[in-house]
């Protein structure tokens, strides 16, 4: 089974690493890729780089399996539905060091980092990226291709919708929602509802302005072949 991390840049190659890491223990993948669209990369840490239809035509689709690694949460909506509609399976990563409770129930294409936890009765959404040391806390909902940075904190029984990015450090109280495609930038703290499509920052996080384009970076969107 060849795993084939669709990306190329530095999320990436921090994929690669939860990648072997998995492998050490449970031997799933006999070979690794990465897959870029955009620049013309032949290796990254001396492993092949494809474009994507070279990659369905060398190596077909029946032993490949994508996760998609890339921040921007709207390119990873993008790559999600370019990889399932071309019928190909999404990996789901969770590092060997996690625990898990039997009461998570986590999606497809989930990648799940280092030193995360994640305790009772949380729903994490397909595609959905939880970068290390993150904490998850009861009763939590997140939404699918939303990326939980470093050393987050999400407060018990909160909502978090989908295409959400959390920056590092950032954090949340009880009982509380965020609505899709907002950003919370690094270090905030989201002390009550956010709605839709938002950007906030500070703490208490206020709102500063809409996310009109519902992008974060705006290089990253290269990763899905947009100019």
């Amino acid at each position: 089974m060849l795993i084939a991390i669709y990306g190329a840049r530095g999320l990436a190659k921090e994929v690669y690493i939860i990648a072997r890491k998995i492998n050490a223990v449970y031997h799933k993948w006999s070979e690794y890729c990465f897959i870029d669209d955009v620049n013309d990369i032949a290796e990254v840490n001396g492993v092949k780089v494809f474009k994507f239809e070279e990659l369905i035509n060398e190596k077909g689709k029946n032993d490949v399996e994508v996760v998609i690694a890339v921040g921007e949460p709207s390119a990873r909506d993008s790559l999600y539905r370019k990889v399932k509609g071309a019928g190909l399976n999404l990996a789901t990563l969770i590092h060997p060091g996690v625990y898990i409770d039997e009461t998570t129930a986590i999606g497809e294409g989930v990648v799940v980092a280092e030193g995360v936890t994640i305790t009772a009765n949380v729903e994490i959404g397909d595609n959905a990226y939880i970068q290390p040391h993150a904490v998850i806390g009861h009763d939590i909902k997140i939404g699918r291709h939303t990326m939980i940075g470093s050393n987050c904190q999400i407060g018990g029984g909160d909502r978090i919708g989908e295409r959400v990015f959390m920056g590092f450090l950032s954090g949340t109280t009880d009982h509380i929602s965020i609505g899709s495609d907002s950003i919370i930038s690094a270090g905030a703290i989201v002390f009550r509802e956010l709605p839709e499509g938002v950007i906030a920052v500070g703490n208490p996080a206020r709102i500063v302005k809409k996310n009109e384009k519902k992008t974060v970076f705006k290089q990253e969107m290269r990763e899905n072949g947009e100019k």
